[in-house]
């Protein structure tokens, strides 16, 4: 059941109807059978097998001793691999089950969470059912936590119109952001990356960038109606955006950019990496190389290699989500590594973050090496993704003829002339409320009926119909 379709509409309307009309203490049971009706929706079968993942899970954690942990493990990372690369090991007639990747994240990290002492393991199966599959949630994330979801999920909920206004609101914003500046970039970036021997630099780098932003308004669009429809049941989900765009350096495009994710990596992963034995001794062998490193810096080298390995892997086994994992891994590795250096440099030059041209230049720098790396994230494998790096740095030319030629994936004369104005004046609305936002959080914030309106009408001149899936539904 597609978030962008007349069944998903009617579904919502019917869950929201019962779930204000039942007793408080019932809410959480509408909540769990409305999630297991939307997940055996896309297709019956996959039940079983998240419902193994639930009740493995959970049963093993009544007891969190390391042996239930590794077993929990081997069950969920089991099940993940055989699915989501079975096509590597030439076994092509598996499909997928709906939202594996995060549920699987959900359930390993309850576990941890368990292990560790953070959590009580949750002694209703039905309530920790509920918290894996929330429907919201279940397809893209957020990653959620037991602890910030538990009392939610179970806690009455009274019917709020305010709720229903905001989350609809919400909502809209989310399904504009999809249908019309995600769908209308989708058509330009999918034909240039199909055959990008066949173009030039110039419009190498456009098909970049619009795919850089087609991406943030598929996925953050996607967020915005999961966030919407939970605020409607006073559900407040976690924020996975917070408008990575600006950030100034790598690090803080990281901690704006998929929130939950990258939270998850550094909860479960990378903090038990950097305190691991092996990675103390990883560390003292490279102290005796570097020996004026600082040892909180040493630490992380490895951890960091790990993490990054793994997102990529994570997102597919493909050379081209390997390669862009190792990118990271080294531009974030040189920005910890140099970091106590630049410092002093700054203090050299008396450099001063708070002036606006240097704040413009860590922005677009930062935006730079993000669209480098996203390069090999859409590419179909590194071999066409060399082939752009080479062609954007040695046939760049910014002349008339090379926009002329930048134009043809749009189509023929004044439809590709159309499309073009249609598209930067989408991407400067786009710009131009993320740029308020960023400075004032609570703008636009008044008038939405009027905002909804004019996103609707948008929406009916220029959305792209047929948009059903996310983008990253794949991963």
């Amino acid at each position: 059941m597609s978030l962008i379709s007349l069944s998903f509409f009617i579904f919502i309307c019917i869950l929201l109807t019962v779930y204000y009309r039942v007793k408080p203490e019932h809410q959480w049971i509408v909540l769990l059978v409305g999630s297991l009706v939307f997940y055996a929706w896309a297709r019956p079968v996959y039940i079983v097998f998240i419902a193994v993942s639930i009740v493995s899970t959970w049963a093993l954690m009544l007891n969190p001793v390391k042996s239930h942990w590794i077993l929990t493990l081997i069950i969920n990372l089991g099940i993940l691999i055989v699915f989501r690369y079975s096509i590597y090991f030439n076994i092509h007639s598996l499909i997928v089950p709906l939202g594996i990747s995060f549920y699987t994240f959900m359930t390993l990290g309850y576990a941890h969470d368990c292990m560790g002492k953070k959590i009580e393991p949750e002694k209703n199966l039905a309530h920790y059912a509920l918290f894996i599959s929330f429907f919201p949630q279940i397809t893209q994330g957020p990653i959620g936590t037991y602890q910030n979801m538990k009392e939610q999920l179970l806690a009455p909920h009274t019917f709020n119109t305010d709720n229903l206004k905001k989350g609809g609101y919400r909502c809209i914003k989310g399904l504009f952001k999809k249908l019309v500046i995600a769908g209308r970039l989708t058509y330009y970036v999918d034909t240039v990356f199909s055959s990008p021997k066949g173009y030039d630099g110039l419009t190498l780098i456009i098909a970049v960038f619009f795919y850089a932003i087609e991406l943030y308004a598929d996925f953050s669009g996607y967020m915005d109606i999961v966030c919407g429809i939970s605020e409607m049941l006073d559900i407040r989900l976690a924020e996975n955006f917070l408008r990575p765009y600006f950030s100034r350096n790598i690090q803080e495009y990281w901690r704006r950019w998929h929130i939950s994710l990258n939270e998850w990596f550094k909860e479960h992963l990378m903090m038990p990496a950097v305190t691991s034995g092996w990675n103390r001794k990883a560390s003292k062998f490279l102290g005796k190389i570097f020996p004026k490193a600082k040892k909180g810096t040493l630490r992380t080298v490895f951890p960091l290699i790990l993490v990054w390995i793994v997102t990529g892997i994570w997102h597919g086994a493909e050379d081209v989500y390997i390669g862009w994992g190792v990118y990271f891994a080294i531009i974030m590795l040189f920005s910890v590594c140099t970091m106590n250096y630049m410092k002093k440099v700054r203090t050299a030059v008396h450099w001063n973050d708070k002036n606006i041209f240097i704040r413009i230049f860590q922005t677009l720098r930062t935006f730079i090496i993000v669209l480098l790396g996203e390069v090999m994230f859409r590419a179909h494998s590194l071999k066409d993704a060399f082939l752009i790096y080479k062609r954007i740095f040695t046939t760049t030319r910014i002349n008339p003829s090379s926009f002329v030629a930048a134009m043809t994936p749009f189509g023929n004369g004044n439809q590709a002339a159309a499309s073009a104005i249609i598209l930067i004046l989408l991407i400067g609305a786009l710009f131009i409320v993320e740029l308020i936002k960023e400075n004032n959080d609570k703008a636009f914030t008044g008038h939405r009926y009027l905002y909804a309106a004019g996103m609707l009408i948008t929406m009916a001149l220029f959305g792209v119909a047929g948009q059903s899936n996310f983008m990253y539904q794949a991963f």
